[in-house]
């Protein structure tokens, strides 16, 4: 009986599937609008949560039963709704809306709609970030957006750009703009935040966009807004791979070989000798018997490598030393790879993502690691309450050889510092490698280490190779933010918001340096650690109400925002290490122990109101008072506000039925900001200095003395500008004039001697940015196969100083005073090399009695002036193309910079005359002078005291350059393949960034600082890639 039960119950299971497999089929089809397929569109069962998205073509293929409905949806499209009838292949085409059609553009607390928006403002998409391997995110916006400058000044990755914002706020505070993170100020290192992680970024630039950030926003604003879940989508999955191989983006100085230098240094020991009165025989003798002498080190296979004649007597060397190539890694791995879950029901949304960055550096030894995670959570409790909660984690690690400056394991410096002669390994007497115990190769360190190695003339005890091996400068980073927000619709309009955020960064430099070898094995090995770790609070009440009354629109926020900052920093080093410890406790000899606690807050009361009528007229305004502790009570509070409103003018009558013009609008805003960057938190509190006497004796002195009126920098901003839409906006042009003045700058004005101090920080000097900004955006052909678009950005910035408390202030190769840019170069003039003697010369003060400048071959006898160059540069932009044909997309982003000038100190290192011997030259020695009546620019040869490389307008030069930034090229497999693979796209892709640069100066990576000098670092680098996406 039980066996019979069995048998009818599993045939009315089998039946009751074949019934329902029976009801159920598949639909497939292709979603379009009027220009060709639309990717990412959603298709839904209606009343479920179940449903799929197009892939590239816009096909796609769901499971659904007859009678359901399957609701079709598109950002900036009509939803359509369409029943599962016989049909089993659909052809969908959505209608675009007009209202849907305007953008939302995030701004300052809040969401506009870009038609509303009087100020002005800039967005980079995730399509942007997507075409590039943005290890900073930041610097995805070099190159798209008009008025920012962008330098990436460096190879080390996991560095960060700096950006300027319509020019340089302030001559002493902070110029870097403020970086909001999903509606909170952040704090950490940029680099923390993975570009896969982001949905856009919105960079604000005049007063009517930054105003309600009052004392932080006067250098701009960057908005990061990370990627959220959609209500009612299906569960999407991304995984994202990609690895590469970088190297130098642009060649290094080529320098002088090694059999080449090795005459050289010859002739310049003989022009030395020649000027000291001996004979020219006399002079070639000594200078070749003295050579090997001069040097310390002989890497030839004769006692004297050079004869009288100069020329080697022998091409057969021991080594000839590669340092480029020893220190420089042409062939860095870069690695990354990512997943990200999205979708949402009718009443929850989510987001997660993680990635896991691995990129090598351009020196040996330089890496960095990132390993980063968010998740982001939307509910609706109900038709009054919704809650968010955005957590993120990021650990970062990162391996930073000395980038900049003079010691000696600067990998750049060292190449321009230490030429090919020197070896990097210990030689024996015979020329043969010496190993250790474990028959491994010994750095040669250039202090006395034998017969064949004695010493280098500089640089003793040092070896950059061995840094990069022996030495340890590591910067280990943890962050962590957590940003809730609930949300009340009280009534029609009227909506209330409160938004808590969380951060909590650490930051823990460690730097080792070996006892056995190098600069500290006097000392047994040093370690140096510090450790900050900084937490921020940002608590925001905001209310907001809108009412529409037949035309006229209102909306009204009124806002108030506390936030608090903390950073706790600790530092120790030690002296004296056993082989193998390398924590600060094995330290025999503790050299230091320190440490701070500070702390600052902010309170704040803004509001904003925001009025249109008939979708034509528009005017915002917006006001922020600041109460900030890094000012006295007497001078704490500050207050900010703007004012803006904008035309529509094509929404007035008689332009309604232009069909040549889409869109037209005038703009204008005026507001005043601020800045409370102080160089302490509490620069208005006497302070005083603790410690020991000679006699070692506890005590206390005075610190500097303070200023209780210490107040904001202030900057009063206004822009107007122009929006121009095109043939249905086949064409859009935009162009935008700023003025800056920022008044009552924060700056230290000299003090006298007998005071005790040097500085006294007061309000004092002002500064003027102004320029003009434009863009254009083309689509150039749009139809079902093919696609090409065009946007071009470029802009003219300019900077003066429109009043100072003293006459001048030299700084460096500048000197700042009214009326001058505080980028113009101030310095030597070089007034060329005479054919007598072939010496250098220079310009000094006067004329001579023909009417000509006077000239002088004594350095310090000649005269600095403002040399009509600057290193700003008159035009930056970018230029990108974006192509599609069928499968096949490529993107092309160019940027460029015209017009600034750069000091190269590096190259000037290299045109001495071989003043220091063993210091490598350039190639453009061989056009050196050497005889009398040679015409030529390179002075003589000439070892000792010469100042042909000393600074002047010979090392400065245009700094002109396009560089290819980003290149993406991809492939989208087939709708079928990839459908029966159960996946929704695979995408194949090739990524290039830097992939060449032509520059008006070589030899250098035309990105450098704003100030135009040259300072050893890295070079950016190179990065061919290839990628796997796949999408479910």
């Amino acid at each position: 009986m039980r066996l019979k039960s069995k048998w009818i119950f599993s045939l009315l299971v089998v039946l009751s599937m074949q019934f329902a497999f029976a009801q159920e089929k598949t639909i497939t089809g292709k979603v379009t609008d009027n220009t060709g397929p639309i990717p990412g569109a959603n298709v839904l069962i209606k009343g479920t949560t179940f449903g799929v998205q197009t892939d590239f073509d816009g096909a796609f293929s769901i499971k659904a039963k007859t009678g359901d409905v399957l609701v079709f949806s598109y950002m900036g499209m009509k939803d359509k709704e369409v029943a599962v009838g016989e049909k089993t292949n659909l052809k969908i085409n959505l209608d675009s809306s007009a209202k849907e059609l305007e953008e939302v553009v995030i701004v300052a607390y809040g969401k506009q709609k870009s038609k509303e928006i009087v100020g002005s403002v800039a967005t980079v998409g995730k399509d942007v970030l997507e075409k590039q391997q943005a290890t900073s995110v930041l610097s995805a916006i070099q190159g798209s957006v008009a008025g920012v400058n962008v330098v990436t000044s460096g190879g080390q990755p996991g560095e960060n750009p700096a950006i300027r914002i319509r020019g340089i706020g302030s001559i002493s505070s902070s110029s870097e703009p403020l970086i909001i993170l999903d509606g909170a100020p952040y704090n950490g290192n940029i680099n923390s935040i993975s570009s896969d992680q982001i949905e856009s970024m919105n960079v604000l630039k005049d007063a009517s966009s930054t105003a309600l950030y009052g004392s932080r926003g006067a250098n701009g604003v960057i908005i990061i807004t990370t990627k959220k879940g959609k209500f009612n989508a299906p569960t999407s999955v991304s995984v994202n791979s990609v690895i590469g191989v970088g190297g130098n983006a642009v060649k290094m100085h080529e320098l002088v070989s090694t059999d080449r230098l090795m005459e050289m240094t010859w002739e310049a020991r003989k022009n030395v000798n020649l000027a000291n009165g001996q004979s020219p025989t006399l002079a070639a003798t000594n200078a070749s018997n003295g050579l090997v002498s001069v040097l310390g080190y002989n890497p030839y296979k004769a006692a004297v490598p050079v004869g009288v004649d100069g020329k080697l007597v022998t091409t057969d060397k021991y080594w000839s030393t590669d340092w480029e190539n020893t220190l420089i890694n042409n062939s860095a791995i870069r690695r990354e790879n990512s997943i990200a879950v999205n979708g949402g029901g009718e009443s929850t949304t989510y987001a997660f993502s993680a990635n896991n960055l691995s990129q090598e550096g351009a020196l040996r030894g330089s890496d960095f690691d990132r390993t980063a995670v968010r998740l982001n959570i939307a509910t609706r409790v109900n038709k009054t309450i919704s809650a968010g909660l955005n957590m993120g984690y990021t650990a970062s690690s990162q391996n930073y050889p000395t980038q900049s400056g003079n010691s000696y394991n600067s990998p750049i410096q060292w190449i321009y510092s230490v030429s090919s002669i020197y070896p990097v390994y210990r030689h024996d007497p015979n020329g043969s490698l010496i190993l250790d115990s474990l028959g491994n190769k010994i750095y040669d360190y250039g202090a006395n280490q034998g017969s064949l190695n004695a010493a280098r003339p500089s640089f003793q005890n040092e070896n950059a190779a061995g840094a990069i091996s022996n030495y340890i400068v590591r910067n280990n980073r943890d962050d962590i933010t957590l940003n809730g927000y609930v949300n009340l619709d009280i009534m029609e309009g009227l909506t209330f918001k409160s938004t808590l955020a969380y951060q909590k960064y650490l930051y823990d430099n460690y730097n080792y340096s070996s006892p056995l070898y190098g600069n500290a094995q006097n000392v047994n090995g040093r370690i140096s650690q510090n450790r900050d770790i900084s937490t921020s609070i940002n608590f925001t009440n905001m209310v907001n109400y809108k009412k529409e009354i037949g035309n006229h629109t209102f909306s009204i926020d009124a806002i108030q925002e506390a936030y608090q900052f903390k950073v706790d920093a600790m530092y120790s080093s030690g002296e004296g290490f056993l082989p193998g410890v390398g924590v600060n406790n094995g330290a025999t000899n503790p050299v230091g122990v320190g440490g701070s606690i500070n702390e600052e807050r902010l309170a704040s009361y803004l509001g904003r109101v925001s009025y249109n009528y008939a979708g034509k007229y528009f005017i915002e305004g917006s006001y922020r008072s600041d109460g900030s502790s890094r000012f006295a009570q007497e001078v704490r509070w500050g207050n900010f506000y703007s004012i803006g409103g904008a035309w529509s003018i094509k929404d007035e009558s008689f332009l309604a039925d232009n069909e040549t013009i889409s869109a037209l609008r005038l703009k204008g805003s005026y507001g005043e900001l601020g800045n409370n960057k102080t160089s302490s938190y509490f620069p208005y509190e006497q302070l005083y200095n603790l410690g020991t006497s000679e006699l070692t004796n506890a005590g206390i002195t005075l610190g500097n003395p303070v200023n209780r009126n210490l107040t904001w920098e202030k900057t009063a901003s206004a822009n107007i500008g122009i929006e121009v839409g095109l043939w249905n906006n086949r064409v859009r042009f935009g162009a935008d004039y700023y003025n800056k003045e920022s008044i009552d700058l924060i700056y230290a004005i000299p003090l006298a001697g007998s005071t005790g101090s040097t500085t006294y920080l007061t309000n004092a000097g002002s500064l003027r940015n102004y320029g003009l900004e434009v863009y254009f955006n083309t689509t150039n052909i749009q139809n079902s196969d093919f696609r090409w678009t065009t946007d071009l950005n470029f802009s003219f910035d300019r900077n003066e100083v429109t009043a100072l408390t003293q006459a001048s202030v030299i700084t460096g190769t500048k000197r700042w005073e009214e009326g001058r840019s505080i980028y113009d170069f101030w310095m030597q003039e070089w007034a060329g090399v005479d054919p007598t003697d072939g010496r250098g010369m220079w310009y000094a003060d006067g004329v001579d009695a023909d009417g000509n400048r006077n000239t002088t071959k004594t350095y310090s006898k000649a005269a600095r002036n403002y040399t009509g160059k600057s290193s700003l540069p008159d035009v930056v932009g970018g230029l990108t193309n974006y192509f599609r044909y069928k499968n096949f997309d490529m993107n092309v982003l160019f940027n460029f910079s015209f017009g600034a000038y750069v000091y190269d100190s590096s190259y000037a290192s290299l045109m001495t005359g071989l003043k220091d011997p063993g210091r490598p030259g350039h190639v453009d020695l061989e056009d050196r002078w050497q005889n009398p009546g040679d015409i030529t620019d390179v002075p003589k040869l000439y070892q000792g005291n010469n100042d042909f490389g000393s600074q002047s307008t010979r090392f400065l030069f245009k700094n002109n350059y396009i560089r290819l930034k980003a290149l993406n090229v991809g492939y989208n497999m087939n709708k079928e393949l990839v459908n029966r693979l159960g996946m929704n796209n695979v995408r194949v892709y090739v990524q290039g960034d830097n992939l060449f640069t032509i520059q008006s100066h070589k030899g250098i990576d035309p990105e450098q600082s704003f100030d135009g000098v040259t300072d050893s670092r890295s070079y950016n680098q190179r990065v061919a890639s290839l990628g796997l996406k796949l999408d479910f």
